[in-house]
């Protein structure tokens, strides 16, 4: 049944919408058209407008509260039980969830209702105790993992019926509700079950074909529906990385499922798909995807869902498996190939025909694909297309408005942005700009934190925290316009938001200065993010070194760029410790051997097309002197940045990232 949700009876396939969750990095609290004091302003976080969501629910949906009562007594008596239950009490603790958990799910069929029912779930710490539960079954008839020998022995056990309940509930709630699917992931321990699970099954795959593609098998089919709805949440995806049950050894989600992917049984090979193109990294989604077919494969799929009377194949809905190329097409070189395979004319033809559900998912892979440049031109040459997604940006549906408004402006190339500035002469901050944070909403708390000190003293920011009046995308794009600085927060979910790449990248079309701010301990940004950041200094905020005293290294930075009256300082002033580098690849003997033969010609050229003629220190540099702080750059930045300081005069912030900027790109022009 796909990713969807189980049914004690025969399985019904349902057409699901996705629950909302709040945009990444497409909302304002303040109008973009006033400048912002050292006086902190009121703000709504996300945890607020997620309440006000939960409060507006519930208002809507009054029956519910009944059924959220009980829930609560549910709760309780799985608090009281802490964890240990013995052989007697499993027939009672059975129909408790099979009427008050579990029964309310089957009857209650709507989206809201659904949402509401599992985000209360998650927030009163439902699945702690329920997983505890579910171990303790384990520990009490000494399981190794749930298969189907399991089944066939135990079918009729109160026990087996008991943990059949048990992971029937987590598959339902994880397909309902994001906060409940979130909780799995990171509140239990639950994955190491499934690690086993899967494990038990890989080996027996082939002659369960039938049992299996027919949904007749309730392990494999369940594991695979938990871990479908749960990856969904983008989880970090380091979680799939799990202590095994049985051993000290890791198990690795990923590994496992790579290997049920080389499989010939279609809905296996689909249903594993799926749950690894929301898993996977960079390194690990160029490995799935080496084999190109794979991508003819997802679309045949896609292809055979339009025909079917139910927009389903395999029991997937046509937006879950376009959802499921979008999480593919998130490595560069696949987007070329995924059109390369025929994917316009099939995102065409569901761009005008299909529902509501089916035209979100397909804007949000046509916004993925149009970061990739070639994409972009097929894309804008089709007037059809374009007239389809001008006109959904005004859709009452505010998801596929906000989406159809991303995708437009990536593949417009921001040129409805030009014409919207020259209408607004006077638009704009303060003369010096602002601040503007750049941020994925999981690191609102930190980066509020950020926002808060820096209003206080006295900085001017730009942080959304709230929707703005009109148009989210033209709000994200007057705050890039008008900033000064943007600080680009980054982590692994910065870097597969589509909000967040398409304001990164506006940033950069501007030139805007931009400061990285790395948000996830340990991660290093490739792809694009990587690119872009390249050899840039970035500020530690992962939680790695002391909060404020990294603060403190940020606001002397900062403070040189945004005021006139701060007295300046250099980069000297700031513990190493906190201001990191990434050093680019070494130069080759050959490119080497190019810049030495540089004539004094040849270093004017390059100071004048980086912008680097008034700085009277860079004239006399000859070639070998540009060689040696190339190497420097890239084998000893720190030294780096202190001898152009020393040396050649550099003292402001601004100028340092200029000349490093430039010495970057000979590594783009002479790659090693």
């Amino acid at each position: 049944m796909g990713s969807g949700s189980s049914s004690k009876e025969k399985p019904k396939p349902e057409v699901k919408a996705q629950p909302s969750q709040p945009p990444s990095n497409s909302l304002s609290v303040q109008n973009a058209r006033k400048t912002m004091g050292p006086k902190r302003s009121p703000v709504r976080t996300k945890s607020i407008i997620e309440g006000e969501q939960y409060d507006t629910l519930l208002i809507r949906h009054p029956t519910l509260k009944p059924v959220l009562r009980e829930y609560d007594k549910v709760i309780d008596k799985l608090k009281k039980m802490d964890g240990k239950i013995s052989e007697d009490s499993y027939v009672d603790l059975y129909k408790l969830l099979d009427e008050k958990i579990d029964d309310p799910f089957q009857d209650i069929g709507g989206i809201e209702e659904r949402l509401l029912m599992g985000n209360y779930l998650a927030k009163h710490d439902f699945l702690p105790h329920l997983v505890d539960i579910y171990q303790a079954i384990w520990t009490n008839h000494n399981i190794e993992y749930f298969d189907d020998d399991l089944e066939e022995e135990e079918e009729d056990s109160d026990f087996f019926k008991l943990l059949k309940l048990i992971r029937t509930i987590l598959w339902n709630y994880a397909d309902g509700s994001d906060k409940f699917a979130e909780a799995i992931i990171n509140d239990t321990h639950f994955f190491q079950f499934l690690t086993e699970d899967l494990l038990a099954v890989k080996d027996d795959l082939k002659e369960l074909e039938d049992e299996i593609t027919n949904e007749n098998h309730f392990p494999f089919n369940s594991t695979l529906g938990i871990l479908n709805n749960c990856a969904r949440n983008a989880a970090t995806k380091d979680v799939y990385k799990i202590q095994r049950l049985k051993n000290k050894d890791k198990g690795d989600m990923v590994e496992i499922l790579e290997d049920l992917l080389k499989t010939d049984i279609t809905y296996v090979k689909l249903v594993v798909l799926l749950a690894l193109s929301y898993m996977v990294n960079e390194e690990q989604n160029k490995e799935i995807t080496a084999d190109a077919s794979i991508f003819d494969f997802l679309l045949t799929m896609v292809q055979q869902a339009e025909k079917a009377k139910d927009r389903r194949q395999w029991g997937f809905s046509i937006h879950e498996l376009l959802n499921g190329l979008a999480k593919l097409a998130k490595n560069d070189k696949n987007k070329v190939i995924i059109m390369d395979k025929g994917a316009f004319e099939i995102l065409k033809r569901i761009l005008k025909q299909g529902s509501k559900a089916e035209q979100l998912a397909t804007v949000n892979v046509i916004w993925e694909l149009s970061f990739a440049q070639k994409n972009k031109t097929l894309f804008k040459d089709d007037k059809e297309m374009m007239a389809s997604l001008k006109n959904l940006r005004n859709s009452d549906n505010q998801g596929l408005s906000e989406a159809a408004q991303g995708a437009y402006f990536v593949i417009d190339e921001a040129k409805d942005r030009e014409k919207a500035k020259k209408e607004e002469p006077n638009r704009g901050f303060a003369e010096t700009g602002h601040i503007m944070l750049s941020y994925n909403w999981d690191d609102q708390k930190t980066i509020l934190m950020i926002r808060n000190l820096l209003v206080e003293k006295g900085l001017n920011v730009w942080m959304d925290l709230d929707k703005m009046e009109g148009s989210i995308l033209e709000a994200m794009a007057i705050a890039v316009e008008d900033a000064r600085v943007v600080l680009v927060c980054y982590s692994d979910k910065y870097k597969d938001s589509q909000n967040c790449r398409t304001e990164a990248e506006y940033a950069y079309k501007l030139k805007k200065e931009i400061v990285p701010l790395r948000m996830q301990t340990g991660y290093a940004a490739t792809g694009w993010l990587g690119a872009m950041i390249g050899a840039k200094l970035f500020y530690d905020f992962s939680g790695k070194y002391d909060f404020d005293k990294k603060f403190q290294e940020l606001y002397l930075a900062l403070s040189r760029q945004t005021s006139a009256d701060t007295p300046q300082k250099t980069l000297s002033t700031i513990s190493e410790t906190a201001v990191v580098s990434k050093p680019l690849p070494q130069i080759s003997e050959e490119d080497s051997a190019v810049l030495l033969s540089w004539t004094k010609s040849d270093i004017d050229n390059w100071l004048k097309d980086n912008n680097l003629t008034a700085f009277s220190g860079l004239k006399n540099l000859s070639g070998p002197q540009l060689v040696f702080l190339y190497k420097l750059f890239t084998r000893a930045p720190d030294y780096f940045y202190r001898c152009i300081e020393e040396k050649l005069g550099m003292k402001s912030l601004e100028d340092l990232m200029r000349f490093s900027d430039a010495i970057e790109k000979l590594q783009l022009e002479h790659p090693a």
